[in-house]
């Protein structure tokens, strides 16, 4: 039946197309020759020619986009490697800088040759004083004709600010001269109108805004964290009031504040493009009442900022094939072209994975804005937190009322939609209304609260003795509820409201039931319970960790559901666990991933996880059967050499079973392994099965990622999986969804397990 399947894959449309939603594709342009692509300005000539200034890999490349559907490569400018490369311009000058130690690129734009250049290191003063750097992570040119170089540094040992140095190159433009610098703190990006420079200041994970009109003698003016403590770029709207800023962290947000009051920044929103997609916004820019901005994995995005406390997205653009938290994907963007058009730079999405131009039409307009108050029809109250869903829309808007029971919403197109509202212990209510383009629609709505109840019921062996001390989960998306079992095996539940429960009850040495059922008044839940070893870690049965770990290290055997990395596609720590059991938890060597790949992984020690004490001494032959996960590499550091071991121990002896390391083909996915225990150890009544891996290099670190899921001891092998040795050495290739489109996350679709003995696994995944 698989070879079918495999057959009916090459007949389904191969679709990695991009996705979009109100931007309209031009044009491109692919560069070659494993260039990498980074960051992006715009230039106009004196003809209205448009051009895009694009940094790559390797070098510095001008492309004429004045016919969008037909970009004209103009030069190339070959440079020092580095990742980084970011420009602007001053009149007909680009200027460029880089990681690489190059100095300040100085490009002439009216040679379309691109032989007129200068690499400029040293600075100097008109009062004499002089700076001097060799690489610098950003810059940006202000209305005046004054340069702001970010994060600066130099190889040939002297100190420049790796804050902002500000530098005049409008007197000459060749030869800037030094005017001052701010170092308070390391600067990753930041723009500046008038007198004022809005900073990302990324270590810290703060905008900061500071007063630059001495620039002999610069002052902060005021500081405010941003949503996900890691500042990447920051943009001021046109009236001065409001500033947006980015979080260069997976499933972060662009982060709207107040500013006018300086010394008190006040939030007023924050949005995503992709909910739970786990993408890493870049850039944003603001272009009039709108906001445009480069998410590596999920392309470019528009939101509608007219109302800064109600950010609104209204079209989007993904060039990227893959998703999820990856450096990879859209770089940069600019919407400032007198044509309208906004181009964006991606790193690594052309034919051939290497740098590629877009240039986009705007389809989009303001957004249609929705207002109301959601409120007790009981008694007139505020509801607080109810949530508000405009549905059947391409976007997601879901939003939810303040304190007040206030909300704000919209969505991108004019028609009439239905409103969802709803806040668990009411009854929903859908309420249809017009929405109109550049228009506030106000739509208020009373729910009908629901009347609670309480709840009992039993839990019991096979042979009708209570099962005391068992754990007992009733939840659904609105509700959760656990208790555990008296010395009579009874359970009371308060407070629950009327409907469909996803019901768990489980208990060490016993098999763990869960099934979805109808709970209402006159509902009394029995559940008899099998004698066994089962665990998937939905609960806590006594999984202790050791090793060198202390309670706050990163990196340990952590029970919960985790939360994926990846690098260049590459999966390291497990964004879900096993989807065909009762919850969603798993064991991982740490649950958060952090700011990036290895945030949260195993470092310079070792960490072990062991089962509780398992009874086997009956003369019975018995399986274990688990799942588990290993990944390990390093990109810039000693070739990955760490390892994973699972072993069983009776008591008296340890036996390993397994070995994981770099080298196995089944790296980065959940694995299945069964085993018949008698024909490895001797079977008693102090079992113990025994995980640990670890971290020892002493250079930094590899990235160590381990996860264990679904514990079975059975006295057959498991029904549900074939024990099939040859295909434990299956490599997965890839996993597409029903389109063809190759996925990372995996939560509720049909998708398809590409491997490379050309079988297919097609499998149905709900989480």
């Amino acid at each position: 039946m698989k070879r079918l399947i495999l057959l009916c894959y090459f007949f389904i449309p191969f679709i990695l197309l991009s996705q979009s939603f109100n931007l309209n594709l031009l044009g491109d342009y692919e560069w070659q020759n494993n260039d990498a692509g980074s960051d992006i300005w715009g230039w106009v000539d004196q003809n209205n020619n448009e051009y895009a200034l694009v940094g790559l890999e390797n070098g510095f490349s001008v492309v004429d986009v004045t016919n969008p559907s037909n970009p004209v490569f103009k030069f190339y400018i070959s440079d020092l490697s580095s990742t980084w490369r970011d420009i602007k311009t001053w009149g007909n000058y680009a200027y460029v800088t880089t990681e690489a130690d190059a100095g300040l690129l100085i490009v002439d734009l009216t040679d379309m040759t691109g032989n007129t250049y200068w690499h400029v290191t040293n600075f100097t003063h008109p009062n004499g004083n002089s700076v001097e750097f060799t690489a610098a992570h950003n810059i940006y040119i202000d209305e005046n004709g004054i340069a702001y170089i970010f994060g600066a540094s130099s190889n040939n040992g002297s100190n420049p600010s790796d804050g902002a140095i500000f530098l005049d190159v409008n007197v000459d433009p060749i030869s800037p001269h030094y005017l001052g610098e701010w170092d308070e703190e390391y600067i990753h990006d930041g723009m500046v109108r008038g007198d004022t420079l809005y900073a990302g200041c990324i270590n810290v994970g703060e905008l900061f805004i500071i007063d630059v009109s001495d620039k002999s003698n610069p002052q902060t003016l005021g500081r405010r964290v941003t949503p996900s403590n890691f500042t990447h770029n920051a943009w001021i709207s046109d009236n001065g009031d409001y500033v947006f800023t980015t979080d260069e962290r997976s499933d972060a947000y662009i982060g709207a504040y107040d500013i006018t009051n300086m010394s008190n920044i006040q939030e007023v929103d924050r949005i995503q493009s992709n909910p739970g997609s786990l993408s890493i916004p870049h850039n944003t820019h603001v272009d009039g009442n709108f906001i445009i901005t480069s998410w590596y994995r999920d392309g470019t995005t528009v939101h509608d900022v007219t109302y800064p406390n109600n950010m609104i997205q209204v079209a989007y653009y993904d060039s990227y094939s893959g998703t999820g938290d990856g450096f990879d994907g859209c770089w940069g963007t600019y919407p400032f072209l007198p044509s309208g058009n906004i181009i964006s730079s991606d790193i690594n999405s052309s034919s051939n994975n290497d740098a590629r131009l877009l240039v986009f039409r705007r389809d989009f307009q303001q957004a249609c804005y929705l207002e109301g108050d959601v409120t007790d029809l009981s008694n007139g109250n505020p509801i607080v937190g109810a949530t508000i869903e405009i549905l059947n829309t391409s976007i997601n808007n879901s939003t939810t009322s303040d304190l007040s029971g206030h909300y704000m919403s919209g969505t991108a197109n004019a028609a009439t939609y239905d409103i969802l509202f709803s806040k668990p212990g009411y009854l929903s209510d859908t309420i249809s209304a017009s929405l109109t383009n550049g228009v506030i629609t106000y739509v208020n709505a009373s729910l009908q609260p629901l009347v609670a109840f309480n709840t009992s019921g039993m839990v019991i062996e096979t042979a009708g003795l209570a099962i005391p001390n068992a754990d007992v989960l009733i939840y659904n998306n609105d509700f959760s509820f656990s208790t555990i079992t008296d010395n009579n095996g009874n359970f009371s539940i308060s407070g629950i409201y009327e409907g469909n429960y996803e019901v768990v009850v489980g208990s060490w040495g016993y098999l763990t039931y869960c099934n979805n059922e109808y709970i209402d008044p006159n509902s009394s839940i029995s559940i008899s319970l099998d004698e066994g070893y089962y665990d998937d870690f939905t609960f806590d049965f006594g999984w202790t960790v050791s090793g060198g770990v202390t309670q706050s290290s990163d990196g340990k055997w952590e029970r919960g559901d985790p939360e994926g990395t990846s690098d260049y596609g590459v999966l390291y720590n497990p964004e879900n666990d096993i989807s065909n059991d009762c919850a969603n938890y798993a064991f991982v060597t740490g649950l958060s991933a952090g700011s990036q790949t290895g945030s949260n992984d195993v470092d310079d020690f070792n960490t072990i996880l062991t089962s509780p004490i398992f009874n086997l001494s009956d003369n019975q032959i018995y399986f274990l059967s688990f799942y588990s996960w290993f990944a390990n590499g390093f990109p810039w550091g000693n070739s990955a050499n760490d390892s994973l071991k699972i072993s069983i121990s009776n008591g008296n002896t340890q036996v390993l079973l397994e070995t994981q390391t770099s080298a196995s083909n089944l790296m980065g996915q959940w694995n299945f392994s069964t085993y018949q225990l008698d024909q490895y150890i001797n079977l008693t009544s102090n079992m113990q099965l025994i995980l640990e891996t670890a971290d020892w290099d002493a250079l930094g670190g590899h990235w160590v990622e381990a996860g264990f899921d679904l514990f079975q001891i059975t006295v057959n092998p498991p029904n549900n999986i074939s024990i099939n040795k040859n295909k434990n050495n299956r490599k997965l290739l890839k996993i597409i969804d029903i389109l063809g489109r190759e996925v990372v996350s995996e939560n509720n679709t049909q998708l398809f397990y590409i491997y490379d003995d050309g079988s297919v696994d097609n499998k149905f995944i709900v989480k």
